[in-house]
């Protein structure tokens, strides 16, 4: 009766022991991680305005060069340098400025003198291969005053002054009478090739 007893006994405590054990485990769920995405607002570019040009006005400017002629001294024997300002200085404006004769400032012993007559016209200056072709019109004979010397100190200002010109890139100078080749302006130099500069005429 006794074992009945604790027989029935162990059965109760092994059933509570049982029944304690099968107690509903609650699994704790993973928490279901919410991303929250924060989407960053696109930055409002700040667009540089375009800066206004301000365009100036294009200037008429005058452009001026600085020209050495070359006229005769007061004893009629060497060639002086004048400086003179010409406005878009060529061959034939360097060439009708030796025309107009030296600045009237010129004075006492240093005064120069023209070495053309003033009524030469002056038809055509053309640069050919580095040869300046220096056409007058045909009475230039008739108006140049002077013999030897005189001829000489009217062909060599106009010769010096454009080969010692190094902008003009000129290294002759052919002279003709109404667009044609000559022998002679006044009978006294051969101007039937072209001329090279002469520094011996130039004072020092």
């Amino acid at each position: 009766m006794k074992r009945i007893l604790s027989v029935i006994l162990c059965s109760v405590v092994i059933f509570t022991l049982v029944a304690c054990g099968k107690s509903e485990v609650k699994k704790e769920e993973p928490k279901a991680v919410t991303k929250v995405e924060t989407k960053s607002e696109p930055k409002e570019e700040t667009k540089s305005e375009p800066k206004e040009e301000t365009k100036s006005e294009p200037k008429e400017e005058v452009k001026s060069s600085e020209v050495l002629l070359y006229f005769s001294d007061d004893q009629a024997m060497y060639l002086v340098g004048e400086k003179r300002n010409i406005t878009k200085p060529t061959a034939k404006s360097i060439v009708e400025e030796l025309v107009k004769g030296p600045s009237a400032m010129s004075e006492g012993a240093g005064k120069l003198y023209a070495t053309l007559p003033v009524r030469a016209q002056v038809l055509d200056v053309q640069i050919k291969e580095h040869i300046a072709y220096v056409d007058f019109k045909g009475n230039l004979s008739e108006k140049m005053q002077g013999g030897s010397a005189g001829e000489g100190m009217a062909l060599f200002s106009i010769i010096n002054t454009l080969v010692l010109d190094k902008e003009l890139g000129i290294t002759k100078v052919q002279f003709l009478v109404d667009g044609k080749k000559v022998d002679t302006i006044k009978g006294h130099y051969d101007v039937s090739k072209p001329m090279s500069e002469n520094k011996e005429m130039i004072k020092k």
